[in-house]
């Protein structure tokens, strides 16, 4: 990080980054390591001839939340699948005006996926509904979608205008974040 243009604020911003990123890691660890044991039980049940039914809901439940919190955290990172030999080959103008458009995609598109998923949360509230098996609430499954869908849009413009201005500074196309995160 440079001097030029810092200002207290920037410090506490990427402190509170910081914070909310390595909790979604540590959560996502959780939750991997659930999912581990989830679909272990379920194999040996399924070996000893007596079927857990109740592992494959949970390990459902708990995959949408991997899917949700890691495709942010991939997003925040900008290790989302890409192709990028045309983008290289352009001016850096439009480079910044590839990645600023990037953004903007990123961010109509998981607001749309954000905004059908609370109105699917609320329904489900509404109408109580539960899952089969564990009789939890189904809203569970649609709370990563809402949470991945924020945290999305968060990591992507985060990540984007940082690389911009890593560009600004001239420290080239490589995304900042991608250096100091492990």
């Amino acid at each position: 990080m440079t001097s030029v243009g810092y200002h207290p604020m920037q410090r506490h911003r990427t402190n509170l980054d910081h914070v909310i990123w390595r909790a979604v890691d540590a959560l996502l660890f959780v939750i991997v390591l659930g999912l581990l044991v989830t679909v272990s039980c379920q194999a040996l049940s399924r070996l000893t001839g007596a079927s857990a039914p109740w592992t494959e809901e949970l390990s459902r439940f708990l995959f949408i939340w991997t899917a949700f919190l890691g495709m942010a955290t991939g997003f925040r990172r900008g290790e989302h699948p890409s192709i990028t030999f045309l983008i290289d080959a352009l001016p850096g103008w439009a480079q910044t005006a590839s990645h600023c458009l990037t953004a903007v995609s990123t961010t109509v598109l998981f607001a749309i996926i954000g905004w059908n998923a609370v109105g699917l949360l609320m329904q489900q509230m509404d109408f109580g509904e539960t899952s089969p098996v564990l009789g939890i609430g189904m809203w569970i499954a649609t709370v990563p979608v809402i949470l991945g869908s924020a945290l999305a849009i968060a990591g992507c413009l985060v990540e984007v205008f940082g690389r911009i201005q890593a560009r600004r500074a001239g420290g080239g196309t490589t995304s900042p974040n991608r250096e100091s995160d492990p």
